[in-house]
């Protein structure tokens, strides 16, 4: 019976070749057909033990030929049956190029809560079910074994809720020993100044570089096929500060997952995604801000949100009435230390890449929110306005970022997705050389939902 059954999937594997066009894949439709080649090919290797060689697979989709053989023993060429059965075993390398055209950030001038680390904000931070103290609390948990927190109600109402009132803004939450570091010599041309104090968009040569925060940021590299590669740089801040309507602020929380995106095709950068609250912005590589090769991205005062240009950036509300700032204030460069990683978004296979092979794991599978529930409205910190609370819920994490995403936006499959290939040339800076609560909803907050 089990041989039958791996001819019959075999046999599908070659009827998908014959309906499936053989014609080279264009840029940005070409995953979903490999994925199906893939999938067919691992439940034949799930009945029978066979399976593609990984080498193999472009093979087979440029000429339309499965090709199968018996799947190899050797651990470092086998399927990685105590993850996930029947799935190849995933490369940890991150390719030369994703550091060589890694986005370089700008923090406004007058940002009052910088990158923060995530680890510490663990330090700082209770496990609550809504909004009770969990019974294991008084496990101390970490990056090693965030993912415990699961256990209960699978972690989608756990919240890691501050330990102090955040009214009272403890020095945890603004992150100002993690303001980006001025290269020395820069350093010394400024005066002495540091990096907050003075921003660094002041073009002197072609030597402008970015700084390093002891804040890392996470790398997220995925490799989706057809010589498509994701390079996703998260970045994580402990307060999330919400913008003015009317002199009245709203969406305030604990905890903030931003990112940027950049797409590889065949090793070249093609495109540049910013992350804004529950939406973003999608650029050609060549349309945006860069200094040297690499992205300029910039970041909002308050609310983290990445644009591709300085200045004001309305959203939602007419007339400017909510809007995000961004300016040319201390420029940080994430790829000076992040903590970084290969993933499988088909397999959920997260590995530590050869860059930072100690990097935990754990982490990036909790389920739960990075900060408070939204207070009750009984609480003093709390206010509603026309549906608007002053606070909301801490953000879910970076695997809940659409990462297998095919389109470059994250939103739904069926919401458009526009990329820009102009950047207003009065608000791009050219220089040669070298150089949230995000909380899905319900339908969406599934990672493998694409």
């Amino acid at each position: 019976m089990r041989v039958l059954i791996a001819l019959a999937l075999s046999g599908l594997v070659s009827l998908s070749t014959a309906l499936l066009p053989n014609t080279h894949p264009t840029k940005e439709s070409g995953i979903r057909e490999t994925q199906l080649r893939s999938w067919l090919s691992r439940r034949v290797c799930g009945y029978f033990t066979w399976c593609e060689d990984s080498e193999r697979l472009e093979t087979v989709y440029q000429h339309g030929k499965p090709q199968l053989q018996l799947c190899n023993t050797d651990k470092s060429n086998s399927i990685r049956s105590e993850e996930s059965a029947n799935v190849r075993e995933p490369d940890n390398r991150i390719p030369d190029y994703v550091l060589e055209y890694a986005p370089l950030i700008h923090l406004h001038s007058s940002e009052k809560f910088w990158p923060c680390d995530i680890a510490e904000h663990l330090q700082h931070v209770t496990p609550f079910l809504n909004y009770t103290p969990m019974a294991s609390a008084s496990t101390n948990f970490n990056l090693t074994n965030l993912d415990k927190l699961n256990k209960f109600a699978n972690g989608r109402f756990v919240y890691l809720t501050s330990d102090d009132n955040v009214e009272a803004r403890p020095d945890w939450l603004g992150g100002e020993k993690n303001i980006p570091e001025v290269p020395q010599e820069l350093h010394n041309r400024l005066g002495g100044q540091g990096s907050h104090q003075r921003p660094l968009g002041t073009r002197d040569g072609t030597n402008i570089r970015g700084g390093r925060s002891d804040a890392p940021a996470v790398l997220v590299v995925i490799n989706k096929g057809n010589g498509i590669v994701d390079a996703f740089w998260f970045f994580f801040y402990s307060y999330n500060l919400g913008n003015l309507v009317f002199n009245i602020r709203f969406g305030n929380h604990v905890g903030d997952w931003e990112h940027t995106l950049i797409r590889f095709i065949h090793g070249k950068p093609e495109y540049v995604f910013v992350s804004e609250h529950f939406f973003g912005e999608a650029y050609t590589y060549n349309a945006v801000e860069k200094l040297g090769k690499r992205p300029v991205v910039y970041s909002a005062i308050g609310t983290h949100a990445m644009y591709a240009t300085p200045g004001t950036h309305p959203y939602i509300l007419p007339l400017g009435l909510l809007h995000d700032s961004t300016d040319r204030g201390p420029l940080w460069d994430p790829a000076l230390n992040a903590l970084t990683y290969t993933y499988n978004h088909t397999s959920s296979i997260l590995l530590p890449s050869n860059l930072t092979p100690s990097a935990p794991t754990e982490w990036f599978f909790f389920n739960g929110h990075w900060g408070d529930k939204f207070y009750p409205i009984d609480d003093d910190r709390q206010y509603e306005f026309v549906g608007e609370y002053h606070y909301v819920n801490g953000p879910l994490g970076p695997r809940f970022k659409h990462l297998g995403r095919e389109k470059l936006c994250q939103g739904r499959m069926s919401d458009p997705c526009v990329v820009h290939d102009w950047l207003p040339p009065e608000r791009v800076r050219v220089v040669e050389g070298s150089g949230e609560g995000d909380d899905w909803k319900e339908d969406e907050r599934d990672p493998r939902i694409d």
